[in-house]
């Protein structure tokens, strides 16, 4: 072991690291915090293993609500400052009851206070203080931010927040909120992507004297909205917004509401959107006449039976032809995929969720430009099991076969959540691994 450089063992080390897979452990925080435990056991090794390893365990902080071990990852990086420069990522899942949580939280606010190297910083369920708020501004590397059921409000009167070095922002406050106009305003001169809850286009009326978002229009290019409350009082605070976000690339809505009859986007807003995820009833409502390559739609319950009929102009949304097509929760019939190579003769990947299966999946449709195709049931494959012999394998085995034909450029296709088929010339494997949104 002596013989082997440490640069080496940590970039071993590191590799370990980074074959956490993202697709089971639990989302974001889980992903991290797989992450950090997939290396604590090698510090426990030795003293050699010990000290390489430091890096990798201290570079991301992880903060699961109060427990041992957060009292220990806050006393840690209290008593030694060295390990304080080594955190650039933090995630902390707090709860706000209890005189011993309260404690802990002003220790922890404390340590954060003496961290400035931090480029991703990711909280919930937390109050954020104005000291702490004060210096988060002052981290020159920031520039990651999420803020999930958290309140920044500490005054009657909004005050300024400046986030120089900020690129991507998610902010959902806590639902019981009814009014914004006291929320700090933020400052984002350098933000790209701006993530935020429908909670913050309630009052357009405010919206000309509190614009809580101050952002660069040249520079910003995704907004995405949670839409969890809609009501149709947020459609002029919509509007208001895309109006200033006039040259993003991608809009996303997740659980946008039904809007009034006879809603139209106004023909000169956000004339380059070139992404588009959303229910499949507002699609065109949003990307008619503009020039969407990449569509991620879905039929809301019950439309499913509608998509023959859609179909046509749904895959056809803007003013370019689509090479980016994530349909979800559709009857899939025996000529979809017909419509679907008929309408879009340019795509470049394709994803499919069925809710129900009422046809074959036939691949004899010329698309002679797709690389990567996904085919899965709502519960899982395409093709279910079956006690009957080898009829799944002999069903995934004829497709992955036939394709090759009609889609001469693949290289990927996916039948089964857990496996999938590469394409090399003229060879075919099948690989296993889940997929990665």
């Amino acid at each position: 072991m002596a013989s082997i450089p440490e640069e080496i063992w940590l970039l071993i080390f590191k590799f370990v690291q980074d074959g956490v897979s993202k697709a089971s452990t639990g989302g974001e925080f889980g992903y991290d915090l797989a992450r950090t435990a997939s290396v604590r056991p090698l510090t426990e090794t030795c003293r050699t293993f010990h000290r390489i390893c430091q890096p990798l365990l201290f570079e991301t902080l992880v903060i699961k609500h109060y427990s041992e071990r957060s009292q220990n990852v806050v006393d840690v990086l209290r008593s030694k400052p060295r390990l304080r420069g080594m955190v650039s990522k933090v995630r902390i899942r707090w709860t706000r009851t209890g005189d011993r949580t309260l404690e802990l939280w002003d220790r922890l606010e404390k340590a954060l206070m003496e961290l400035y190297c931090i480029q991703d910083l990711w909280i919930q369920a937390a109050n954020i203080s104005r000291v702490l708020q004060d210096h988060f501004q002052r981290c020159p590397r920031l520039e990651r931010l999420v803020l999930i059921n958290v309140s920044m409000i500490h005054a009657t009167e909004p005050t300024t927040i400046s986030f120089h070095s900020l690129k991507y922002l998610r902010y959902e406050p806590h639902r019981n909120i009814q009014t914004t106009k006291f929320f700090p305003i933020l400052n984002l001169p350098r933000l790209e992507t701006l993530c935020i809850d429908s909670v913050f286009l309630l009052e357009p009326a405010d919206l000309y004297n509190h614009q809580i978002f101050h952002f660069n229009p040249a520079v910003l290019k995704e907004l995405l909205i949670e839409a969890f409350l809609w009501t149709e009082s947020m459609e002029v605070g919509l509007v208001e917004l895309l109006k200033r976000a006039s040259r993003i690339r991608l809009l996303s809505f997740d659980g946008l509401g039904e809007f009034r009859p006879g809603f139209n986007l106004p023909d000169d807003i956000i004339p380059e959107l070139e992404g588009f995820r959303g229910r499949a009833d507002n699609v065109l409502t949003f990307c008619k006449g503009r020039p969407v390559q990449n569509l991620f739609t879905w039929f809301a319950m019950g439309a499913i039976l509608e998509m023959t009929d859609d179909v046509p102009n749904l895959i056809q949304p803007g003013s370019v032809p689509l090479e980016h097509l994530y349909i979800d929760r559709i009857l899939w019939e025996d000529d979809s995929l017909g419509y679907i190579a008929r309408h879009c003769p340019q795509l470049v990947s394709l994803k499919i969720r069925a809710k129900r299966i009422d046809g074959t999946l036939s691949t004899r449709y010329h698309m002679p430009k797709l690389r990567k195709a996904t085919f899965l049931f709502s519960e899982g494959s395409w093709f279910p099991d079956s006690r009957k012999g080898n009829l799944k394998a002999e069903s995934e085995v004829k497709v992955a076969e036939e394709c090759r034909e009609f889609w001469t450029q693949l290289e990927y296709l996916r039948l089964d959540p857990y496996y999938f088929w590469r394409y090399r010339g003229l060879e075919v494997e099948q690989v296993q691994g889940e997929e990665v949104e």
